[in-house]
């Protein structure tokens, strides 16, 4: 068999888009709603250049939710392993634009339904004809979704694939910046490729390092 498919495990969600840019939420007056999530936007720019690519995640059972699964279908990304659930809503991002072009981030999940993927759902056969398994750090807390990465990547390696980790950084989602970074820091020693942004290698490498 082929290892030609990138996997991606972690958060699917609807980004809440500002209509202004250069300004906080407070001067927000309208948000417009856009599929997202990192692992989906590597799923997505696969496909576009004509890859073949697969989404490990869980949904809601709500509007949201299919809204997803039909983007994500769209666009095509692979949603054999797209669960959905009643037990949570689909997680939600609402993003604000400063002039200097950082983003600010509102989530609401807590829990949302890709938190709560069971690790029992992920399965070795799925990684047969996997490259690569890419992921980043939106839904590693403590919640199932993080033991369902663990299962995935091994999984993943077990078969030959590369490991991917873009750590995507988000502090508020943390109850502290150092179990952010220790945690951060081992899972990027069991990675094959590690794509931190400047400011998030000063984070987690120490702010004062050079």
């Amino acid at each position: 068999m082929q290892h030609d498919t990138i996997y991606a495990i972690g958060e699917a969600l609807i980004d809440f888009i500002p209509q202004e840019s250069g300004c906080d939420f407070s001067q927000v007056t309208a948000f417009s709603p856009a599929l997202g999530g990192a692992p989906v936007n590597v799923c997505g720019a696969v496909a576009k250049l004509g890859g073949r690519s697969q989404m490990i995640t869980q949904v809601g059972d709500d509007p949201f939710g299919h809204k997803i699964l039909r983007e994500m279908g769209e666009a095509g990304i692979g949603t054999a392993h797209v669960f959905m659930t009643q037990e949570a809503n689909t997680c939600l991002a609402f993003v604000s634009l400063a002039a200097d072009g950082n983003r600010t981030f509102s989530f609401y999940r807590n829990p949302s339904a890709d938190m709560l993927l069971a690790p029992e759902r992920i399965h070795p056969e799925w990684f047969q004809d996997a490259y690569a398994l890419h992921f980043c750090s939106v839904s590693l807390g403590d919640t199932p979704m993080k033991e369902a990465h663990e299962k995935a990547i091994l999984y993943a390696r077990q078969s030959g694939a590369l490991i991917s980790f873009d750590p995507n950084l988000r502090p508020q989602l943390w109850p502290s910046k150092e179990k952010m970074i220790g945690y951060i820091n081992g899972m990027a020693a069991q990675s094959d490729l590690f794509l931190p942004g400047i400011n998030e290698a000063k984070i987690l490498i120490g702010e004062d390092a050079p």
